[in-house]
């Protein structure tokens, strides 16, 4: 459903924010893209919805090549990026109906799925009310209904719960778990809360400055990394920093 190969970004001055990245996103998968701050995390999500072009190597998405067939690729993906403006002399439900329009929802159709959206995300009761005046937890849920409002097949999320407290963790959780299982959207989500990713994601990858560690499905990883760290009951955050962290010796 969403295929990388050999996905390089190289910047001017030289830097390389992602290495000949390969990775393969399943129909269904809540997948979990990992790593340190500076790994490339923001630079593939990027790549992958086709807001930056790569320097090298092709991304698909439904078997579409999102540098050539951008404008068929935008219609079946939403996007959440990390930071992202709001339009705060607007309501919840204008900002909806305004995107709506933007993405090309039928004019007919905009109203009851302004209405659905809210209702997902659990704003229904707060669509009236400015966006200014939202706390960080409403405008990420308004952001996902944002994201969610054309329908999309796909939506990458760059950590959507960043800065929230622990129930507001939690409630975005649900949203997106609720959309995986009852609609079928299939999701790229990045995020530094490994315990996040370890309870609503089935498949993960880990990536360290620009290149792909491990990937497959965390239930897998889980079993494959019992004998490698010595341990019966290895957590996704154990395999996380036995890839990523540097000790004396060399990187582990």
């Amino acid at each position: 459903m969403i295929k990388a190969t050999n996905l390089t970004k190289q910047y001017d001055n030289g830097f390389v924010a992602v290495d000949s990245l390969n990775l393969q996103v399943n129909k269904g998968d809540i997948y979990g893209f990992l790593g340190p701050n500076g790994a490339g995390k923001t630079t593939t999500i990027r790549m992958l919805n086709g807001l930056i072009e790569p320097s090298d190597g092709s991304v698909t998405i439904e078997e579409k090549e999102v540098k050539s067939e951008n404008a068929l690729v935008s219609k079946l993906i939403g996007v959440l990026p990390e930071s992202h403006g709001y339009y705060n002399w607007m309501t919840g439900r204008e900002y909806l109906k305004l995107f709506a329009e933007l993405y090309g929802v039928d004019k007919k159709r905009i109203k009851s799925r302004v209405e659905e959206v809210l209702e997902w995300v659990g704003m229904a009761g707060k669509a009236d009310i400015l966006i200014g005046q939202y706390s960080r937890g409403m405008r990420q849920r308004i952001g996902i209904a944002k994201t969610i409002v054309h329908e999309p097949s796909i939506i990458f999320l760059d950590e959507p719960t960043l800065g929230l407290d622990p129930q507001g963790q939690k409630d975005i959780q649900s949203i997106i778990t609720r959309l995986n299982q009852e609609q079928n959207v299939t999701v790229f989500i990045t995020s530094h809360l490994l315990k996040e990713i370890s309870e609503i994601c089935n498949r993960v990858a880990i990536v360290k400055q620009g290149k792909l560690l491990e990937e497959g499905y965390l239930d897998e990883l889980i079993k494959g990394y019992r004998l490698v760290l010595r341990n019966e009951n290895p957590t996704l955050e154990d395999i996380f920093f036995s890839l990523t962290t540097d000790e004396v010796g060399g990187s582990i």
